[in-house]
């Protein structure tokens, strides 16, 4: 796939006038790229993939169907909620919404169904309806929201500040939002309830962030279930449009972005960045901006022993849960198969962590799916691929069921790595067809990817699709933050702030801040313009 708004990575290419180098074409790369751009900063954005927009990308295949890697519903996009201006800016307001619905969530346990609907009464009244004893945990569970968010802004905020502001302020603000941070989930909800369906219920949504109540920490599952609480939003278009609306606006901006550029080195002198290597060739430059996740740029991209001036250390922090997606093509339009816009989270039974600690790769369509319709959410959708519909079923899956296969080739790989594939295939449709059996006769196309798919496309070592798990360890990682101790090398990414295309866009914005200090206020002040037009 070529795009007009960028193009493959040549060494003839003239770099001699580059400010920044960004690593990597995910959202929160795209993100510090455009805020500088829009400040007369000239940057390149280097992308190893041949297709940019890192988890916002979609594929496609040639039988017509094409299917997002990663987006699959965004929040805070209401009228005046906060993520549209964001978005508005980086595509010069081009980039168009869909709203999913009053329901945008169903969490179903066995045959029980429960409806996420969009708006914090309408969410209480949902929930009471169905937990009527329950009224005060709800309340507290709502308030507890509030509070770890109030925190949680400021504790992501703080990552900005400069090393005295951070030592004082900083320390207060790191300070408070712990009581939050450093308890799981699981032992927040505890507190409040001893109804193991309800606490179920509320984590029923834990696959956005990929850790169940027991391991999860409380502030990661606050500001995830917050980013939803007013409802679901689709880019019209698919996911891809995200990317290349803000590739469009870098290019009108007179910066660019390169696909087929593999960065094997971040060169540096002493404490301070040189450029950075692709292949066989130097790029000199003031600063880089590394995407690419915190281990694949201290572990693997910094050379001679340079992360270690950084205190980068992950011992305590694992590397975030890997995901087997069944990819679907439908012969028949959403319409007429009746497929809802709304997610479903099922579960066999109430007992997530049981369900996500104890799972196998062959038992896994039996415990757990994550299922979503790009199709039906997409208005777009029909204009180009009529009378078609697409589903992806997702399910949990460790890097290490499929390790013994890793140094195959990407589709190349051996008969015995296909048929666990295969018979993925065939109980994830099996479950799909007990929730949706309209579809069955109606498959057209199936394809399946499993965490070795994520590490070839992504590099990330583990195949994993969140970066760092989101522990309460991970939130005293000092290092996490956009400017190391390398001069002129910053960090952005989920690593850097939270999981997601929020998080990723929120740590763009950070990087930017320690860049641009006061000259970042006219990028809010024309936040604030696009938000009122």
């Amino acid at each position: 796939m070529q795009h007009k708004r960028f193009q493959r990575f040549s060494p003839d290419i003239d770099f001699s006038d580059v400010d920044h180098i960004v690593i990597g074409s995910g959202i929160g790369g795209l993100t510090a790229a455009t805020w500088l751009a829009k400040c007369g900063q000239k940057v390149v954005v280097l992308e190893r993939h041949y297709v940019p927009g890192g988890f916002t990308h979609s594929f496609k295949r040639k039988q017509g169907f094409n299917w997002d890697v990663g987006v699959h519903y965004v929040g805070n996009l209401e009228e005046g909620g906060s993520m549209r201006g964001m978005f508005d800016l980086l595509s010069s307001k081009k980039l168009e919404w869909e709203p999913m619905g009053e329901v945008y969530d169903v969490v179903q346990i066995g045959d029980d169904v429960y409806e996420f609907k969009a708006g914090k009464e309408n969410f209480r009244k949902q929930m009471i309806g169905y937990f009527p004893n329950d009224v005060k945990a709800i309340d507290d569970y709502l308030d507890l929201l509030k509070k770890s968010n109030k925190w949680g802004s400021a504790f992501f905020f703080e990552k900005s500040f400069k090393p005295f502001l951070s030592k004082s302020l900083g320390w207060f603000i790191r300070k408070f939002y712990k009581k939050y941070s450093q308890q799981t989930t699981l032992e927040v909800l505890s507190k409040i309830t001893t109804n193991k369906r309800l606490i179920a219920v509320l984590c029923g949504q834990c696959g956005n962030y990929g850790l169940s109540p027991r391991h999860s920490s409380f502030g990661a599952h606050a500001l995830v279930i917050g980013h939803f609480m007013e409802g679901g939003y689709y880019p019209k278009g698919g996911s891809e449009q995200i990317a290349l609306k803000t590739i469009d606006t870098l290019h009108e901006l007179g910066s660019e972005v390169y696909i087929n550029a593999d960065v094997s080195e971040i060169v540096t002198e002493g404490s301070r960045v040189k450029g950075v290597m692709v292949e066989e060739t130097f790029i000199p430059c003031k600063s880089v901006i590394s995407g690419v996740g915190v281990n694949n740029t201290f572990n693997h991209l910094l050379k001679n022993g340079a992360s270690k001036a950084c205190d980068f250390n992950l011992e305590t922090v694992k590397p975030a849960t890997g995901h087997i997606c069944l990819y679907i093509g439908l012969d028949k339009s959403s319409e007429e198969l009746n497929l809802p816009k709304h997610n479903l989270w099922w579960y066999a039974h109430e007992n997530i962590d049981a369900t996500f600690d104890n799972m196998t790769l062959k038992d896994a369509p039996d415990k757990f799916a994550y299922i979503s319709f790009p199709s039906s959410k997409d208005p777009k959708w029909e204009e180009t691929n009529a009378g078609t519909a697409t589903i992806q079923a997702i399910s949990k899956a460790n890097y290490e069921w499929f390790a013994k296969y890793e140094d195959q080739p990407w589709m190349k790989r051996d008969d015995e790595y296909k048929k666990l594939k295969e018979e993925f295939k065939d109980g994830m449709l099996e479950r799909l067809y007990n929730l949706y059996p309209q579809i069955k006769g109606h498959v057209a196309v199936t394809e399946v990817s499993s965490p070795l798919s994520t590490k070839h496309f992504s590099n990330y070592k583990n195949g994993e699709i969140y970066g760092l798990d989101h522990t309460p360890d991970r939130f005293d990682l000092s290092f996490l933050r956009p400017e190391t101790k390398i001069k002129g090398l910053r960090l952005t990414g989920q690593d850097i702030t939270l999981v997601g295309v929020a998080g990723a866009m929120l740590s763009g914005m950070l990087v930017a801040i320690t860049i641009l200090k006061f000259r970042v206020w006219r990028i809010f002040k024309e936040i604030g313009e696009l938000q009122k037009k």
